[in-house]
């Protein structure tokens, strides 16, 4: 008991006379598990999750959205008017430095906005579009005008997305085509090491601007087998992970153990895609068949343990759109054959199955495998590491494959369909190669229109609209589970999936 007193009081003399104690030097690295590696440091070339959770740490926007309110949040433009319709001015954040040390000025606004368009770009077809390349004025070094291409609706709120971040100008031209590999931003963090498959290191930027991290050194260890990471997280070797496996959420949130489980509602929408454009999915009745085939309920449970929500169709809970009429498809084996046999194929069909080798998608992939067999449809399974998986999808040559599409970049119905339906979106984003001129028409309306009101009425279109086309069978949106230490803080202000800034973590 003695020794007790002793080395409570000489800690406790530490902490009174500003010297750091243990918990602070615990703290000085923080390390993440992700459940997969980036697939690149650069954002206007990433279409994946963990590019954009990496990156979001060392990358800024002029504005984005609060993912709690929704509301417009002032980033690196501290204000903005809009002059009219397809006109902004923004007035820029004075006394801001790159990671490399250079000031950041108007002139990487209109290079960084311009390179979102540039047919290089993953965006080019998509919120590249609607740039205006002729639209810049720099008026002076912290003051410039965006034009868009007609009126954009919700394109403040789009800045959220990762590839509107401001590059400097200065450190992408001198790294070329190996920007990548060493990106520079100016947000709290800077790149230091990226050993591809293994890890990424980001350190804190001593001269940033705003409020600094909590902790120095930010470690990201690539750790794609669920049980590896889990145990990693309970052995102490990572301070927290992503994607923790339903199948472990109870046992680690029991009073006993050394760390928790926090729930958050998700953002990702789980579907199965159909190559739309490719025999025999081109066929309606076939996808329609695959929709009845598959039993949503049963899939949920058996992948998710009823951890998630059935969405009504190709949209997230969360979005700011919410359809008045939705159709339902119940779960009808028999209907789904009688499909089949109308368009030719009683005698049933081989496909391939594309997917991620998450787990859960692995074993989301196995059960639809499953159903599809009750109804006369083989299905070959091939799980991809996932920068395979996205760049195979390019190639078009998918026959179905079992995916995710988010909303924790936007919450905006029109640019969530963008890449995902438009037929210029085909290749990067648009995976079921669908292409409706009628579809693209209303799309583009939809996002060249400003009125809350009107908008509201074409995105109940599309919806309309898509469920004739039927380009995939929407299965779930699996809740956000997050595992941590147990003194770990501010979990429960993560609202932006696994696109969160984590420097506002703290210890308890």
């Amino acid at each position: 008991m003695r020794r007790f007193w002793k080395v409570f009081l000489t800690a406790w003399a530490l902490a009174a006379a500003g010297v750091p104690g243990a918990c602070a030097a615990e703290f000085e690295t923080f390390t993440l598990g992700l459940p997969a590696d980036a697939s690149t440091l650069d954002p206007q070339q990433a279409v994946d999750t963990m590019s954009f959770a990496v990156t979001k740490h060392i990358n800024e926007p002029l504005v984005t959205v609060d993912g709690k309110t929704k509301k417009l949040v002032p980033v690196l433009a501290e204000r903005w008017e809009i002059l009219d319709p397809q006109t902004y001015k923004f007035y820029l954040r004075k006394g801001v430095k790159f990671h490399n040390g250079e000031p950041f000025t108007a002139e990487d606004v209109v290079f960084s906005l311009s390179r979102v368009a540039d047919p290089k770009s993953a965006y080019a077809n998509s919120k590249g579009r609607f740039i205006d390349m002729n639209g810049f004025e720099i008026l002076d070094d912290h003051t410039v005008i965006v034009r868009t291409v007609g009126p954009v609706g919700g394109w403040l709120e789009s800045m959220k997305h990762p590839c509107t971040s401001i590059f400097s100008k200065k450190a992408v031209t001198q790294a070329g085509a190996g920007y990548f590999r060493n990106p520079v931003g100016t947000g709290p963090f800077k790149f230091r090491k990226w050993v591809k498959g293994e890890s990424i290191e980001l350190e804190a930027f001593d001269d940033y601007y705003g409020k600094k991290p909590n902790f120095k050194n930010f470690l990201i260890r690539i750790l794609p087998d669920d049980r590896s990471r889990v145990i990693a997280l309970e052995t102490g070797k990572v301070d927290m992970i992503y994607a923790v496996p339903v199948n472990d959420q109870k046992r680690l949130n029991q009073p006993s153990s050394k760390v928790k489980v926090i729930r958050t509602p998700g953002l990702n929408l789980v579907y199965l895609g159909m190559n739309t454009q490719k025999k025999p999915l081109n066929d309606p009745l076939v996808r329609l068949a695959i929709e009845y085939a598959v039993n949503k309920d049963a899939y949920d449970q058996a992948v998710y343990q009823g951890n998630s929500t059935r969405p009504a169709g190709p949209l997230v809970p969360l979005s700011t759109f919410t359809p008045m009429e939705s159709k339902t498809y119940p779960h009808d084996p028999a209907k789904a054959k009688a499909l089949l046999a109308e368009a030719g194929y009683s005698n049933g069909i081989t496909m391939r199955l594309w997917v991620n080798n998450f787990q859960d998608r692995i074993n989301g992939a196995t059960v639809i495998q499953s159903m599809l067999a009750e109804v006369g449809i083989k299905v070959e399974i091939e799980a991809l590491e996932s920068s395979i998986f996205s760049q195979r999808l390019t190639t078009k040559e998918q026959d179905l494959i079992l995916s995710t599409w988010g909303m924790q970049t936007n919450r905006d119905a029109g640019q969530f369909w963008l890449p995902l339906f438009h037929s210029k979106s085909i290749g990067p984003t648009n995976w079921t190669v669908l292409s409706d001129p009628e579809l693209d028409r209303l799309i583009d309306t939809a996002n060249a229109t400003v009125d809350a009101a009107a908008r509201k009425e074409l995105f109940q279109q599309i919806w309309d609209k898509l469920d004739v086309l039927h380009p995939m069978v929407c299965l779930s949106v699996p809740n956000e589970l997050y595992g941590a230490r147990k003194n770990l803080e501010g979990l429960e202000d993560l609202y932006d999936g696994r696109l969160n800034y984590l420097g506002s973590l703290s210890l308890k």
